[in-house]
């Protein structure tokens, strides 16, 4: 039985929202959900790779349509897993990482707060 540890309440995305990994976006995804002390990505990687990522300690976080970008956000990666739903039979495979926010400055809560209010869709409980 998991036990939930998360704090704050958890919001679904807009579909064009996404974040990245790393000074040159070494990892990039969908961002599944996100609050105000997180969020959680989906990507695809090379089957033979899924293992090996480096120690991220920023994520930007970008909508594709409009142009808001949070940068450089401080992060901890939580967990990075195999999607459940990802075929193992295929040279890519679907990840989902987890990432907790690190202290962020006075304008990235704010542009974090304008995402919360204005691209969520609803509350995941």
């Amino acid at each position: 039985m998991n036990i939930e540890q998360r704090k704050c309440i958890r919001f679904a995305v807009q579909n064009n929202a996404f974040a990245a990994l790393g000074s040159e976006f070494d990892k990039v995804g969908k961002v599944n959900d996100i609050s105000q002390q997180g969020l959680a990505l989906s990507y695809l990687v090379e089957s033979n790779k899924a293992g090996a990522y480096r120690d991220f300690s920023k994520v930007d976080i970008f909508l594709s349509r409009n142009g808001l970008h949070l940068h450089k956000l401080p992060c901890k990666i939580v967990y990075d897993v195999q999607d459940s739903k990802s075929n193992n039979n295929n040279d890519i495979v679907k990840r989902r990482c987890g990432l907790h926010f690190g202290k962020i400055n006075k304008s990235q809560s704010e542009l974090l707060e304008l995402f919360l209010k204005n691209y969520t869709t609803e509350v995941i409980k």
